[in-house]
C-alpha cells in the first residue's frame, strides 16, 4: 500500500483494526514544533501519544518540559527523564495528592507544578504540600471563554491571585489558558481575535501582579487550534498537544505544516451495492466516537468516501464513487489523535520503506 507520505509493506500480515505510527512524520513533527517556538518555547501535551517510547525522542531533541493530563502521564514523564512537569487538570483526590507529593518528595530536583482555580484547590494543595514539608509553584487558571475549569478574568481573578500569593506553601508562577473556545474554527483571522483578546486579559492580570509584586513571568497559553498566535509573546509558553500525531480535524488549519503520522489499519469485511456502502472492521472501539460521526474517521486514499453509521466493531462507509471490495485494506486518519491511544496498548511504527520496525508502548494508557 502506498499513498502519497503513507507505504506499507504486506498488509496481510498485521491483524486489524491497528494502530500504526509512521516514524518519519513523527520526526517531521517535533523538528517542525521546535523550528516553530524553539525546544525551551514548547510545553507539550503527553495526553496525545502516552508513550514513554515517543517522550523520550522528545527528549532527546531538546523538549525538556510537559503537560500532563493524569498522574499517570506525569510518572511516565520522571521516568523518562524530563526536567518539568504541569499538571494541566486540578489535583484534588487524596490518592492523586499523595501520588504529585511523592513524585516532589522522590525527585526533588525535578520541576513540578499543578494549576488552582477555587479555595478548594488552595486548601488540599497546601494542606498536602505542608504534611509533606514540600511546596509547589502553581498556575492560576484562566478561563478566557470555554467555561470548563478557571477563575474569570478581571476582578475574581486579580482577588484570586493574590490569595495564592497569600497561601502557605504554595508559590504564584503565572497564568495557564487553555483556550477551548478556539477550537474547530479553521478561519485563521477569527482564531487570532481570539488569541489577542485572551492576551489582553492576560495583560490586564499581569499589570495587577506587577503592581502588587507578585510573580507572574511564567505562563502557559494554548491549545493545538490556538499556540501558533502566542508563539514569541514575552512571558507565554505554547502548550499543545496534537501536533505530534496530527489529525484530520486540526488539519484544517492548512496554515500550519504538520502531518498526520498516526493511522488505523483497517479491512473491508462487507458491502451493500444497493446502499453504496462497504462495512470496516473500524467501530467506536479502534476509533474514538468523541467527534461527530462525518469526522471520527477519514479514508486518506478515497477522499470522497464518508463514515454513515458506527458501531463497537464495524464502521458503514459511504462511497460516493469510489471503489472498494471485500477484503481490501485500508488506512483511516483519526479524527482526533488525542483520543485514538487509549484504544491500543501500542502503535505499530512504520519505518520510510514501509516495514514495521517495532512498537511505541502506550505506558500512560492508565491514569
Amino acid at each position: 500500500m502506498e499513498y502519497g507520505d503513507y507505504k506499507l509493506q504486506n498488509p496481510e500480515l498485521i491483524d486489524t483494526p491497528a494502530m500504526l505510527t509512521f516514524f518519519g512524520l513523527v520526526r517531521h513533527n517535533i523538528e517542525e514544533i521546535i523550528r516553530m517556538c524553539g525546544a525551551e518555547g514548547v510545553v507539550p501535551h503527553l495526553k496525545t501519544h502516552k508513550s514513554k517510547d515517543v517522550l523520550k525522542i522528545q527528549i532527546g531533541m531538546g523538549i525538556k518540559s510537559f503537560k500532563c493530563s493524569t498522574l499517570r502521564e506525569a510518572e511516565m514523564a520522571v521516568e523518562a527523564g524530563a526536567d518539568e512537569i504541569i499538571m494541566a487538570y486540578p489535583v484534588i483526590h487524596p490518592i492523586k495528592l499523595e501520588r504529585i507529593a511523592k513524585l516532589k518528595e522522590d525527585h526533588p530536583k525535578l520541576d513540578i507544578k499543578s494549576i488552582v482555580s477555587t479555595q478548594y484547590h488552595l486548601q488540599v494543595l497546601s494542606s498536602t504540600m505542608k504534611s509533606h514539608g514540600l511546596s509547589m509553584g502553581v498556575y492560576m487558571d484562566l478561563d478566557t471563554g470555554m467555561r470548563r475549569t478557571g477563575v474569570q478574568p478581571g476582578e475574581d481573578a486579580k482577588s484570586f491571585y493574590t490569595e495564592i500569593e497569600n497561601t502557605e506553601f504554595l508559590n504564584p508562577v503565572g497564568l495557564h489558558v487553555f483556550d477551548g473556545e478556539a477550537l474547530y474554527i479553521s478561519n485563521v483571522n477569527e482564531r487570532e481575535t481570539i488569541i489577542n483578546r485572551n492576551i489582553k486579559k492576560l495583560e490586564d492580570i499581569w499589570e495587577y501582579a506587577e503592581i502588587n509584586k507578585i510573580p507572574y513571568a511564567d505562563n502557559l497559553a494554548g491549545g493545538s487550534w490556538s499556540f501558533s498566535g502566542y508563539i514569541g509573546y514575552p512571558n507565554i509558553r505554547v502548550t499543545p498537544g496534537t501536533w505530534i500525531y496530527w489529525d484530520t480535524r486540526n488539519s484544517e488549519m492548512d496554515e500550519l505544516n504538520f502531518k498526520i503520522a498516526s493511522l488505523i489499519l483497517g479491512q473491508v469485511v462487507d458491502r451493500d451495492d444497493e446502499m453504496d456502502t462497504v462495512t470496516l472492521d473500524i467501530g467506536s472501539k479502534a476509533c474514538s466516537s468523541d467527534q461527530p460521526l462525518e469526522h471520527r474517521f477519514k479514508l486518506i486514499h478515497f477522499p470522497g468516501s464518508e463514515l454513515v453509521q458506527q458501531s463497537e466493531e464495524h464502521g458503514v462507509v459511504k462511497l460516493n464513487g469510489h471503489s472498494i471490495k471485500v477484503g481490501d485494506f485500508v488506512l483511516a486518519a483519526p479524527g482526533h489523535a488525542c483520543t485514538l491511544t487509549v484504544k491500543f496498548p501500542y502503535t505499530k511504527v512504520v519505518d520510510s520503506s514501509g516495514f514495521v520496525s517495532g512498537k511505541f508502548q502506550h505506558t500512560a494508557r492508565d491514569r
